[in-house]
């Protein structure tokens, strides 16, 4: 294991610092613990509302009723806690989803063992799924929003829902296609709002060429007063009305980089199991074939069976294999529940090169901008392990263990029962199996 040095320069809290922080950290806990559980116990109050609401609207025997009787209710409620209907009405579908479709992810916000935020990326991944499935969804999902933010949850969340759902995502995908287009909202102060749903892979790309163009900016203008996202927002309109950027600074040459990691199978058309894009989640096989058929380089991944940990890269510079290796391993700046991408991030040694800390890849890790800088300039620790997996140390003596992103996904994944399918079913009679033994990974 590879361990942070501590300067004895650096500041450090007094004894009675320590004290009361430590206890306002213990306090700020309990606290949310509580307003997790007043959360849930809203839930079952809005839930209940809706319960009487639908009882009102089958007495009448018109199902049209419904939707009046319901609006009602909403509008009762929202005039009591002066919020729009709309919100309540929104809330109290919320409320119904979570207490009757998710009891175990309901409990779990009852008893304050996850948030509010957690709570919705669950009940929203898996929306779609039968209540079997829900079933071993919430038994996996849960066990890893106790140990994460709710940010960092939802790509696994989606990923498991993908898993367990038997309607093939492609299928899904052309469905949701249909949802795609351009929104305008206008807003106050001579402003507005322009909204685009696309596929996840254009939209995620738009969003990093704007960012690395905003860079650039910020980078080439001394005492530049905008932040990034004004440049974003004002790269982004130059290049809708005028078709490039008006800032010059060789920014149309930068093109949009995204991570996505497909399967050999899905690779090859041999299989249909979804891509991956950092950041995001599942992507369905054929645009992930095609993103691939256009890439300007690949890297093959080879990863452990039994515990989802990156090995090794098959590539053949040193010093870009290592890169590329990091990249794919941590995808995200490794602070827990830093959503920072690991290509915007400084890539750093636990141990520092001058304190005789090795270049490998048991000694690198990514952090961001604002985490590298903590890590050197205050007495937050941290243990790097040969698996990856990272342990940081807090002033206050709080230790939190962070695993790579792809390999919390995969024993997210790992738990998932497969269906049993009999060889019949699959292979017509008198068909001849034919095995083949792969190599084992250069490694």
């Amino acid at each position: 294991m590879t361990t942070q040095g501590f300067s004895s320069g650096s500041w450090v809290p007094t004894t009675e610092e320590h004290s009361r922080a430590s206890a306002l950290v213990e306090a700020y806990a309990e606290v949310q613990g509580q307003m997790a559980r007043l959360q849930a116990e809203s839930a079952l109050i809005l839930a209940e509302l809706a319960g009487i609401a639908k009882a009102q609207s089958a007495r009448s025997g018109s199902t049209s009723d419904h939707k009046f009787a319901f609006r009602s209710m909403a509008a009762e409620v929202a005039s009591v806690v002066r919020v729009p209907d709309a919100t309540v009405r929104v809330r109290m579908c919320d409320a119904v989803t979570l207490v009757s479709e998710f009891p175990a992810t309901f409990a779990a916000l009852g008893e304050g063992r996850v948030s509010d935020a957690h709570a919705r990326v669950i009940t929203a991944a898996g929306a779609r799924l039968d209540e079997g499935a829900r079933t071993e969804y919430e038994g996996i999902v849960l066990a890893r929003a106790e140990n994460t933010t709710a940010a960092a949850l939802r790509p696994i969340a989606k990923a498991l829902a993908e898993r367990i759902d038997p309607l093939p995502l492609t299928a899904r995908h052309e469905r949701a296609m249909d949802a795609r287009g351009v929104w305008l909202t206008p807003l106050e102060d001579g402003m507005g709002e322009l909204r685009i749903v696309a596929p996840a892979v254009l939209v995620f790309g738009a969003h990093d060429r704007l960012t690395q163009m905003a860079r650039v900016i910020k980078r080439a203008a001394d005492g530049q007063e905008r932040t990034m996202d004004h440049i974003r927002a004002d790269v982004a309109t130059d290049l809708i009305l005028t078709g490039a950027p008006t800032s010059g600074d060789g920014l149309d040459a930068i093109r949009a980089a995204v991570q996505v990691s497909i399967p050999a199978d899905t690779l090859l058309g041999l299989g249909d199991d979804s891509a991956l894009l950092a950041g995001y989640g599942p992507i369905d096989p054929d645009a992930a074939r095609r993103l691939a058929t256009r890439a300007p380089t690949w890297v093959r991944l080879f990863t452990d069976p039994d515990t989802g940990c990156l090995r090794t890269v098959d590539t053949h510079t040193p010093t870009a294999s290592q890169r590329r290796f990091l990249v794919a391993r941590d995808e995200h700046c490794r602070f827990p529940g830093c959503r920072q991408p690991a290509r915007r991030s400084d890539l750093d040694h636990t141990v520092a090169h001058a304190e005789r800390g090795r270049t490998t890849v048991t000694n690198l890790a990514h952090l961001c901008e604002t985490h590298h800088m903590l890590k050197h300039h205050s007495p937050w620790r941290m243990h790097q392990g040969e698996d990856g997996v990272i342990e940081w140390i807090s002033p206050l003596g709080r230790t939190y263990t962070h695993a790579a992103t792809p390999v919390v996904r995969f024993q997210a994944l790992a738990q998932v029962i497969a269906p049993v399918v009999a060889l019949e079913d699959v292979m017509p009679a008198g068909a001849v199996l034919d095995l083949v033994v792969a190599e084992p990974a250069p490694f």
